[in-house]
C-alpha cells in the first residue's frame, strides 16, 4: 500500500533545479539556491523576489502515449487523466526497464531578497518544498501494482528482490544568505556564500526494503517466502478516521539545513578601488568566465508528531485471501500487516520519531562570456548519500547558451536528465518576469509523456550603480515598487 501510494504520487503530483533562474547574471536571491556566492557576484544591488516556483517530474515506468498526451487537459480545474483501460493507449508502462527510478518535486520561493554592497551580500528567503523520490524499484513489483494481482502473466512466478527505496518529504523554511569576496588580486577575484535554513517538516514518509521474495500464486493468493522493510510516517493526517488535516500541530518535525558555496571570477578588467559613501554605488565588474562549486541541502527533519516506523525483519507468510484486505484508514493497515506477518496488530511498531535528509547534492558551475552580453555555461548537480533516510534527487548535467541584457534574457539549455536521457529547454525574461523548462518535449507533447518541468520567477530589482544615474544622491534608500 504505502509503496503504492509513494510510486503513484511521484507519478502525477506535479522543478527541479530551475537552471534559468539560478545561472543567470540577474538570478539575485534565487540564484543562491544553487551557489550561495551567486548574490554577491550579482549584477543587481538589490533584488526582491514575490513569487518563484517550479514542478518537475521524471520517471523511466509511467508514460502517456504521445497521440493521447494534452497538457492543458491535465493542468485543468477538473483534469482529464488519458485512460488506462486498453494497452498501447492513453495511459501505459514501460515492460523493457527492470529497475524503476522517479523523482518529483514542486517548490514555491516566497518573499525574498538580497542586498549587495561592494565585497560583501546579504540576504533573507522564504520556501516550500515538496519531493518525492523512488529508487530501483523492481519492475515486477510495480507491474504488479499497476495490473493488480489478477494479473496472470505474474502469476506463478518467483520473484527475488533486494533493495529499493521510496522518499517523501514536505517542508517550509526560512533561510538567510550572507556572501563576501574574501580575495582579489588583480582581475582575480575570490569569493564564498553560505545559507542557513530553519526548516519546518508537514509531511514525511519512507520506505527501506532489503530483500523481498514472493510468488502470486493466483488472483487471490500471495505467498511471501521472505520480507525485511522498514516504514515510517508523520503525515497531517488522522491515521484513524482519515481526516485532512488532523487536529494535532501543523508542523510534524523541525530541522536545519545549510548550502556553501565558493566561486572564481576572472575579470574582465582590473577592478576599482575605490570607497563609496552610499552601498548602491558600487557598479557592476563584468567578467570573463566564472567558476562556482557548492553543497546544497546539507541537512535533515526530525520528526516527533505524529509519526510512525514500522519494521519487518525476516517474515514470511502464505497469504490466502490477499485480495479481501480492506484499507479503511492507514492505521488499520498498519495493524492488520503487523496482525498477517507476526500475530500481532502492534509488534511491528519501532519507533514514534524518525530523521529524513535532504536530497543532498554537489553542484559544479562554469560560466565564460565569450562576446559581451553571449554566455556560454556548463552545470553539474551530483547526488549526495549523506543520511540513511533521505529524499535523492537525480544527476544532471547541462550546457546552456544565453543572452542576457538588463530587460530582456533568452537562454537554450540543453540536458541529460540522470546522465543519460537528453532533453532541450528554453529559458526567457522578460522586464521583471521570468519563464523557463528544461524539457520542452513535455510541454508540447513531441514524444510520449513521462515527465514535466516547468519553472517561473516574479520579482523587482535594481542594478549595482544605479542610485548614481537614476536618483538624487540623498534618496538612495527610497524604494518604489
Amino acid at each position: 500500500m504505502l509503496v503504492f501510494l509513494f510510486l503513484v504520487t511521484n507519478q502525477f503530483v506535479l522543478s527541479q533545479e530551475k537552471f534559468g533562474l539560478t545561472t543567470t547574471n540577474f538570478g539575485g536571491i534565487t540564484a543562491a539556491q544553487l551557489n550561495p556566492a551567486a548574490t554577491v557576484n550579482s549584477k543587481l544591488f538589490f533584488d526582491f523576489n514575490f513569487l518563484s516556483g517550479g514542478f518537475f517530474l521524471e520517471n523511466n515506468f509511467l508514460y502517456i502515449h504521445n497521440k493521447d498526451y494534452r497538457l492543458f487537459n491535465l493542468l485543468s480545474k477538473s483534469p482529464r487523466w488519458p485512460t488506462f483501460n486498453v494497452k498501447g493507449k492513453g495511459l501505459d508502462y514501460s515492460e523493457s526497464v527492470e529497475k524503476i527510478d522517479g523523482y518529483q518535486s514542486i517548490d514555491v520561493m516566497g518573499p525574498s531578497f538580497s542586498m549587495a554592497s561592494g565585497k560583501i551580500a546579504f540576504g533573507l528567503f522564504t520556501k516550500a518544498a515538496t519531493i518525492t523520490s523512488v529508487n530501483n524499484l523492481p519492475d515486477d513489483i510495480a507491474i504488479l501494482m499497476y495490473e493488480g494481482i489478477e494479473y496472470d502473466s505474474l502469476q506463478g512466478i518467483k520473484n527475488v528482490n533486494d533493495k529499493f527505496d521510496a522518499d517523501g518529504l514536505g517542508w517550509g523554511e526560512l533561510g538567510l544568505n550572507f556572501s563576501g569576496i574574501f580575495s582579489e588580486q588583480r582581475k582575480n577575484r575570490w569569493s564564498a556564500g553560505i545559507n542557513i535554513r530553519r526548516l519546518f517538516g508537514y509531511a514525511g514518509a519512507y520506505i527501506r526494503n532489503r530483500s523481498m521474495d514472493y510468488t502470486v500464486v493466483n488472483d487471490t493468493t500471495l505467498d511471501i517466502q521472505n520480507l525485511t522493510a522498514e516504514s515510517g510516517f508523520a503525515l497531517p493526517y488522522d491515521y484513524q478516521n482519515n481526516s485532512f488535516p488532523d487536529a494535532g500541530n501543523m508542523f510534524k518535525g523541525k530541522g536545519m539545513a545549510f548550502d556553501i558555496g565558493f566561486m572564481y571570477e576572472k575579470k574582465a578588467n582590473y577592478p576599482i578601488r575605490t570607497h563609496q559613501k552610499r552601498f548602491c554605488s558600487y557598479e557592476y565588474e563584468d567578467y570573463l568566465y566564472r567558476i562556482g562549486l557548492s553543497l546544497l541541502d546539507i541537512g535533515n527533519i526530525k520528526f516527533s508528531k505524529n509519526a510512525q516506523v514500522q519494521s519487518f525483519s525476516n517474515v514470511q507468510v502464505y497469504w490466502d485471501e490477499v485480495d479481501t484486505l480492506a484499507f479503511n484508514n492507514l492505521n488499520s493497515v498498519v495493524y492488520d500487516l503487523s496482525r498477517v506477518f507476526y500475530g500481532d496488530s502492534t509488534a511491528s511498531f519501532k519507533a514514534s520519531t524518525f530523521t529524513m535528509g535532504l536530497p543532498a547534492a554537489l553542484s559544479c558551475q562554469a560560466d565564460y562570456q565569450y562576446y559581451r552580453n553571449w554566455f556560454l555555461n556548463t552545470t553539474f548537480v551530483l547526488p549526495l548519500k549523506i543520511n540513511n533516510i533521505q529524499v535523492e534527487r537525480p544527476a544532471q548535467a547541462i550546457v546552456s547558451l544565453r543572452y542576457e541584457s538588463r530587460w530582456f534574457e533568452l537562454g537554450f539549455p540543453f540536458s541529460l536528465y540522470d546522465f543519460r536521457k537528453p532533453r532541450l529547454g528554453l529559458f526567457g525574461r522578460i522586464y521583471f518576469f521570468s519563464f523557463g523548462t528544461e524539457k520542452l518535449g513535455g510541454l508540447f507533447g513531441f514524444s510520449d509523456f513521462s515527465g514535466l518541468d516547468f519553472y517561473f520567477s516574479i520579482k523587482y530589482n535594481i542594478l549595482k550603480g544605479s542610485c548614481n544615474r537614476y536618483r538624487p544622491e540623498k534618496d538612495c534608500s527610497r524604494f518604489t515598487f
